[in-house]
């Protein structure tokens, strides 16, 4: 069903939200991951939480404050509604908690640029630990420096996006994001084009880098 509130209607809760994900980042996964890739195409699909009005309650009941502030500014952003302070940060998915936030739309959304669900789910694999997906190991999936992973996210959004929809135009693509480093991002992309059959693979060594 759809949702209204003071008139402006949000996208239905997706049927199959794991399936759905599941096909969105099966390239990302398996590129990155390899001969590990299994359980953790397994296991991240049921870490992607899908954000409704009904539903608010239920998912920010074990959460940090912080995360459901955040979330809370989300779904207010996606019914037209005011945020909770005027310098809330412009949001269109959150990787907080262990869990990839994402609105239903973007889980509706065709495959392409943008895809909040590839972005988020390229969060996940640096917040979640190879424990939590049934690997080996308690540190994380991809040990990926904080000043990187804004730019690795963006540039796994970017390259499953050209894989799709073959847009090479996309390569060039500079998003207006502070976080990110936008020459190391043009160079990631065209590096993947240049061979890529290794795409993500070079992007794992270089997000990894020490």
């Amino acid at each position: 069903r759809d949702y209204k509130v003071t008139g402006v209607q949000t996208c239905a809760l997706p049927i199959y939200v794991e399936a759905r994900v599941r096909t969105r980042v099966v390239s990302l996964l398996t590129g990155l991951f390899g001969a590990e890739a299994d359980p953790v195409l397994t296991a991240i699909p049921t870490r992607v939480v899908v954000l409704t009005p009904d539903r608010f309650e239920e998912v920010v009941a074990s959460v940090p404050l912080r995360t459901a502030w955040d979330l809370a500014n989300l779904l207010l952003d996606d019914l037209g509604a005011p945020p909770l302070a005027d310098d809330t940060p412009e949001l269109d998915g959150l990787c907080e908690a262990g869990r990839a936030w994402l609105l239903p739309r973007e889980v509706l959304a065709e495959p392409g640029y943008p895809d909040v669900v590839v972005h988020e789910v390229a969060h996940l694999t640096h917040h979640l630990r190879g424990v939590d997906v049934g690997l080996p190991g308690k540190g994380p999936l991809l040990r990926i420096p904080a000043r990187r992973r804004e730019t690795f996210a963006y540039a796994c959004e970017l390259w499953s996006a050209v894989q799709v929809t073959g847009d090479t135009a996309l390569l060039e693509a500079a998003p207006d994001d502070a976080r990110v480093d936008r020459a190391v991002l043009v160079d990631l992309l065209r590096t993947a084009a240049a061979a890529p059959e290794r795409a993500w693979v070079n992007l794992r060594r270089w997000a990894e880098r020490r």
